[in-house]
């Protein structure tokens, strides 16, 4: 009888844990839609399902760049694309883990495609200066760089509802494509 009402004030507690968190989660959720209309109303960018690479083998250090590992995976839970200063440009939403967070967390990827072929190379905020026209190396704050044989990529940590920043790394991609052409 004892170990009954245990398991049944477990199963309460877990009742109404699941009842005081449901309106947090929801109210999240809320926001992140609300933050992603705002930033397609001013960018003109418009939920997008078109194929993408395969991010961990075309971006082979983006595991290293974000701290997760291969056996977590990267998931890409919204896709944005348009247009951005005459450059086509993809915006996606990255999910992934850690190796010793078991937490999710959520990382911006911003794509243009690479307008000359050349060597593969990421370029992280700190070697920006050595790899980068000086006019775009000073305005990176947190973007690492990505430059594939067919795309220029940068990521940075957080949800691309972070518009300013989402829409300054939008500009910078268009720098460096127009000043590769």
């Amino acid at each position: 009888m004892v170990i009954l009402l245990i398991l049944l004030g477990i199963v309460l507690c877990g009742v109404v844990a699941g009842l005081v968190m449901r309106p947090r989660a929801r109210a999240a959720q809320d926001a992140f839609a609300d933050g992603v209309q705002a930033l397609a109303a001013r960018t003109g960018w418009r939920p997008d399902h078109a194929p993408l690479p395969p991010l961990q083998s075309t971006f082979v250090t983006l595991n290293d760049v974000l701290g997760s590992s291969n056996h977590h995976g990267i998931a890409v839970n919204l896709q944005l694309a348009g247009n951005w200063r005459g450059v086509p440009v993809r915006v996606l939403q990255l999910r992934y883990r850690t190796e010793y967070v078991s937490t999710t967390r959520a990382a911006t990827m911003v794509l243009v495609p690479r307008p000359v072929p050349g060597p593969s190379l990421t370029v992280r905020p700190g070697d920006a200066a050595a790899h980068l026209p000086p006019e775009v190396a000073q305005r990176i704050t947190t973007q690492t760089f990505f430059f594939t044989t067919e795309h220029i990529a940068a990521v940075f940590p957080g949800e691309l509802t972070q518009q300013d920043l989402t829409t300054a790394t939008a500009d910078l991609l268009a720098d460096l494509s127009g000043a590769r052409r």
